[in-house]
């Protein structure tokens, strides 16, 4: 679970950024990863586990959720596998959407910011 809560939370992070996340997003989150090369390094059922986990974390108290979830993420920025992985998945997110709003871009830099990336690299 240790690297599939950066990844998972990734992905929830934007989705839940914009105040408009919907059930159906974990279906979408599921096929976004499904046939990722760089989520391969990520066990599946632990994902599913995670994504459980998070959704009701960041339901309860996002803000919380986020501070925890963004130093999940920090502590894998020097593994570059992880890193490509939280990537795609923080991308996917605004593909399920079709569309990114502001507090998702905002959200995305915070998650550069926390891979020692910067501004815009995701």
């Amino acid at each position: 679970m240790k690297t599939a809560t950066p990844v998972t939370g990734a992905f929830l992070l934007v989705a839940f950024a914009d105040g408009r996340y919907e059930p159906s997003e974990e279906s979408r989150f599921l096929s976004t990863i499904a046939n990722q090369p760089a989520l391969a390094c990520v066990n599946t059922q632990a994902l599913q586990d995670a994504y459980n986990l998070l959704v009701g974390e960041i339901d309860a108290d996002y803000a919380a959720a986020a501070d925890r979830i963004l130093a999940a993420i920090a502590s894998m920025k020097d593994d570059a596998q992880i890193s490509a992985a939280i990537k795609v998945a923080a991308r996917g997110a605004v593909v399920a959407d079709n569309r990114i709003a502001p507090q998702e871009e905002a959200m995305l830099d915070r998650i550069a910011a926390a891979l020692g990336l910067k501004t815009g690299d995701i």
